[in-house]
């Protein structure tokens, strides 16, 4: 073939096109960011609108309902969900993957803007964003030392937070734990009735008296002056002396009425740290950057620049480190690589007993990676457990096509041909066609994947971009530089030269013999052979239904995520003692390092809730799995009385909760969904399986309702907006204006007016506000209001404008068989109308189990037809492609004794084995086929073409065994994750080989009267 012919004769053409690969490589190296999974971004729109005060039912039904519905419309929306809570009203809208989210982000801030003015007046402008499910907090940091919270909160907001901000790759950070600043006036009720004043006349004066205007300028002649009309109050005493109103003649002051002090916002989050109560800083990366470096940067400017500049006294800390994991996960692989690669060099040398053939196998590797590494800078994918695992699998695959050639090159230099560039033309020559089919059976699996849509369709794409992106490198090195190093290097070793040598060699011509004596044996029996083959495939149903189904497999990250979870209506006093509880238990396990505790963390979060985040010591300093802790903390939670305690792994993506079971039960009625709601609760508690279940549909949470005399508050000329405006002030407090210090930090902070606390605790307090007439008298709340305590939702939750109870759990089973518990409960107790609707992992794992027998059926298609095409012919493609159920047996089979689970690595495992297998049964009837053309009959093909194809189809499986093969056995951080996928293929592959040896050329000669060779 002339390509073959034209690096062999121009060698240094092909050394410097390899040179060329491995040096785009190296540069791509440092474009290609670093992470711990792909870049997973959904098209996923996020409506967050805020009122301060408001009840679950109000945000519901004015506000969350009222944006779903102008969100409905917009094509391709797969599913939304929303959830109002005290004051806030969050809507997601998921969309298909297919759906552009610049698109997708225009059209719902259009349906926004459309009926904005249908919402209530108070509430704020609702906030629209794209949502980023990598968005987590990549590092937590904590501020504590001997200053008050409210010093550490100004130092974390106004030095800290702005020198992490400018850092490169960081795209936001927060500070939790703290208390704004706030400018408090607690009025006095006592001496508001006495004095015959209203919170609205309090409220009138600041409108009235502390301003800001625009001036404008004073022009002379010569010159202008600007007018500074800053008409505001810079100081709580001057602020003291705000005119209210005036009595017989005598001002009444704000002073007179409140106390004024600048104080804190009210209490509604905390921090701890080891138990000390701390500042917690989150550091949040922009999409796609290099988590560890930027980590990295972040410690050094931590060392060098942020905490040597800090007070005496005062402490910043890493509580969590996210690039620990990922980088550890990275490094492990990167070893697994290097030991592949290692045993790969090594596997060669014992087939072949050859130093330069050894070399020139391994010269391979880094050149088919580096196309691998070049295919992910301009693709902009990362590293992560996908393409590093692509990567691995790479060693194994890529020196597949390289051994196959030099493998026939050196057979015709061991037949006696001294001219290295005639072996070498004529051995290329003779396998091209073969190479060429079985790099593209594997390439043309992962052809499908485009398809792909759903979360599996993004972990797929990854993995097949660097698995294809390095076949095709290792197709084209094959043909060039390994043919033109062979002509330059290649010679027939003396096998006679060491002992060691001669020993294997003996090896090798007593495995030929046992080969053919076997392959003798299998077809003098094949009825046999085939029947035990089809028995071997058909209990792959059996073991595969011992497998459990799963998303995502749990992996020992020295972490997991404790929430605790008060009665409703607790107050963060009580869930700040119960932290504490729970904090002294943790202490007591020794394998426990670092607990960090946070309340309110996030927007619309209640005080009764409170997350702690356990960090562990790492796997290989404690005896103990993460498991068997989390266990034990199950167990000794139990003895904290008052809250209910869920510890669960972390999840994979920020934006999901830990629990791998997620799924709702929906329908038109809140409260008929809550009833249902209970009993799959009573249900789903009684069943061990399930595990901890927590359902978040609560109707109990403690509130007040106002039941307004309309006619007698009109006749009295009492508007229901004095009544409200009243309640919401001195009650629950508002935020009426804003003000700063002179000088100050250039800051300006909000202006809270509330009743004095003592004033204000139960409901006989809320009855004795008095209320201004519109002839000044003032009327009692009681005398125009009735006041009920009642109970109400905590929150009220939405999945596709029903209302919805969320259930989730980490089962005692695998996720599979939850989903059929709750689904079969689904089918036993809801009634028409009402549904069950999964969510989560739970939701991708039924797309997942779709996705991959779409990639599957389409995968076997292509392979056909690219089989097809190399032996011009319909028969001997289904020949080949006898070796695909033959390793998925292996697969299957390894999975169930390994204990993994049918998980998204493990079904990708599965689907490359389709491509990956079909090399071995190649090469087999490819040189039948060659044989039988020369004038051979049948047997006397099968008999010759086999063993001599034995020992390259023994190398190429063999490299991809022993470079998955530390992956597999479960060495390193991140194990967990990749390891099914290693370990399906190894089985696979281990099993294919076997079998493929002696099952194809079985099933060759009972159809050989059909399989015509030209």
């Amino acid at each position: 073939m002339n390509f073959v012919a034209l690096f062999i004769q121009r060698r240094v053409l092909a050394y410097m096109l390899s040179a060329a690969l491995l040096l785009f490589g190296f540069i791509g190296l440092s474009g290609v960011g670093l992470d711990r999974l792909p870049n997973v971004e959904p098209p996923m729109i996020a409506i967050t609108t805020i009122n301060s005060g408001a009840s679950p039912e109000v945000m519901d039904a004015s506000v969350s309902s009222v944006i779903e519905s102008a969100v409905n419309s917009i094509a391709g929306i797969e599913n939304i969900e929303s959830t109002s809570s005290p004051g806030v009203s969050q809507v997601w809208v998921q969309f298909i993957f297919s759906k552009n989210t610049d698109v997708a982000f225009n059209e719902v801030q259009a349906k926004i803007n459309q009926v904005i003015n249908d919402l209530p007046r108070e509430v704020e402008t609702p906030i629209v964003v794209k949502m980023d499910l990598n968005a987590a907090p990549i590092v937590w940091l904590v501020l504590k030392g001997d200053r008050p919270l409210s010093e550490l909160n100004q130092l974390a907001r106004t030095r800290i937070k702005r020198q992490l901000e400018n850092i490169n790759g960081v795209g936001g950070v927060s500070v939790g734990g703290g208390r704004e600043r706030k400018i408090r006036v607690d009025l006095d009720l006592q001496r508001l009735s006495s004095l015959g004043i209203s919170a609205q006349q309090v409220i009138a004066a600041f409108s009235r008296e502390h301003i800001q205007l625009p001036g404008g300028y004073l022009v002379g002649d010569m010159q202008e002056k600007m007018l500074h009309l800053d008409l505001e109050f810079h100081s709580t005493a001057e602020l003291a002396q705000l005119v209210v109103v005036w009595r017989e003649q005598v001002p009444v002051t704000l002073g007179d009425i409140a106390d004024i002090s600048d104080g804190l916002d009210d209490k509604r989050g905390l921090a701890r740290f080891n138990g000390d109560d701390v500042l917690a800083i989150a550091v949040r990366k922009v999409s796609n950057a290099n988590t560890v470096k930027i980590v990295d940067e972040l410690k050094r400017r931590l060392d060098e620049v942020i905490v040597p500049a800090l007070p005496d006294g005062v402490e910043l800390l890493v509580a969590k480190d996210e690039s620990s994991i990922i980088s550890g996960t990275a490094n492990a692989l990167k070893n697994h690589i290097v030991e592949g690669t290692l045993l790969a060099a090594f596997v060669v040398w014992l087939f072949l007993l050859n130093l330069p053939a050894t070399l020139i196998i391994t010269a391979a590797i880094p050149v088919s990676l580096a196309g691998a590494v070049v295919v992910m800078f301009f693709g902009g994918y990362t590293f992560n457990i996908m393409t590093l695992s692509g990567l691995l699998l790479l060693i194994g695959v890529v020196v597949d096509d390289a051994i196959v050639v030099l493998e026939n090159i050196h057979r015709h230099l061991e037949a006696g041909d001294t001219d290295r560039i005639r072996a070498a033309t004529n051995g290329t020559r003779e396998v091209v066609f073969a190479v060429l089919a079985a790099s593209l059976t594997l390439v043309c699996i992962f052809a499908t994947v485009i398809f792909m849509e759903g979360m599996v369709g993004i972990f797929m794409r990854s993995f097949a971009v660097v698995v294809s992106g390095g076949v095709i490198t290792s197709l084209f090195v094959s043909l060039s530089l390994t043919p033109a190093l062979c002509a330059r290097f290649l010679s027939h070793s003396d096998v006679e030269s060491r002992a060691i040598v001669k020993w294997i060699s003996r090896l090798h011509q007593q495995m030929d013999k046992a080969y053919s004596r076997l392959l003798a044996f299998s077809l003098k029996h094949r009825i046999t052979v085939l029947a035990a083959t089809a028995l071997l495939v058909a209990s792959t149903g059996w073991f595969m239904g011992q497998l459990g189904s799963e998303f995502f497999p749990e992996d020992d990250e020295s972490r997991f995520s404790l929430t605790l979870k008060a009665p409703l209506g607790s107050s963060i006093d009580y869930i700040e003692q119960k932290i504490g509880d729970m904090e002294m238990i943790l202490n007591d396990i020794p394998e426990v390092t670092r607990v960090l505790s946070t309340v309110g963390s996030g927007q619309g979060s209640e005080v009764n809730e409170a997350q702690l985040n356990v960090i562990l010591l790492g796997k290989e300093q404690r005896s103990r799995s993460q498991s068997a802790i989390m266990q034990q903390v199950r167990t000794a939670a139990g003895d904290v009385i008052g809250v209910q305690a869920y510890v669960n792994v972390y999840p994979m993506f920020g934006a999901n909760s830990g629990e791998p079971f997620n799924a709702y039960i929906t329908g038109p009625d809140l409260y008929r969904v809550a009833e249902l709601a209970e009993q799959f609760m009573q249900r789903l508690k009684n069943d061990p399986r399930m595990g901890d279940v927590r359902m978040e549909l609560k109707l109990d949470r403690p509130q007040l309702y106002f039941d307004v005399d309309r006619n007698r508050a009109q006749a009295l000329g009492i508007s229901t907006q004095q009544i409200g405006d009243t309640v919401r002030v001195l009650a629950g407090g508002a935020d009426i204006a804003k003000y700063n210090a002179l000088p100050g930090d250039g800051e300006r902070y909000d202006i809270r007016l509330a009743a004095k606390r003592e004033g204000m605790r139960a409901q006989r307090d809320i009855e004795n506000v008095y209320l201004q007439g519109p002839e000044g008298g003032l009327i009692p709340l009681d005398a125009v209001v009735q006041v009920e305590e009642s109970l109400g939702p905590a929150t009220v939750e939405r999945r596709d404008l029903n209302f919805g109870a969320n259930f989730s759990s980490t089962p005692a089973v695998d996720l599979g068989q939850a989903v059929e518990i709750f689904q079969g409960l689904g089918d036993e107790l809801l009634p028409p109308g009402y549904q069950v609707a999964l969510a989560g992992q739970a939701q991708e794992l039924g797309k997942s189990a779709n996705a991959i027998l779409f990639v599957f059926a389409t995968g076997l298609i292509l392979v056909y037809m690219v089989l097809a095409s190399q032996f011009n012919s319909f028969l001997q493609p289904v020949l080949v492609m006898l070796a695909q159920p033959l390793a998925i047996v292996g697969g299957i089979i390894a999975l169930w004794l390994v204990g993994h689970t049918l998980n998204i690595y493990s079904m990708i495992g599965m689907v490359l084995l389709v491509g990956l297998v079909s090399k071995n049964s190649i090469l087999l009837v490819d040189l039948i086929n060659r044989y039988r053309a020369e004038g051979m009959d049948t047997m006397t093909a099968i008999s010759q073409a086999c063993p001599r194809r034995m020992r390259p189809v023994m190398m190429t499986s063999l490299t991809i065994v022993l470079a998955m093969l530390p992956a597999a056995i479960g060495v390193g951080e991140g194990a967990g994750q990749y390891g099914p996928l290693a370990v399906a293929v190894v089985g696979g592959v281990i099993s294919s080989t076997l079998l493929t040896l002696i099952v194809v050329p079985v099933a060759y000669s009972m159809l050989e009267r059909w399989l015509a060779v030209k």
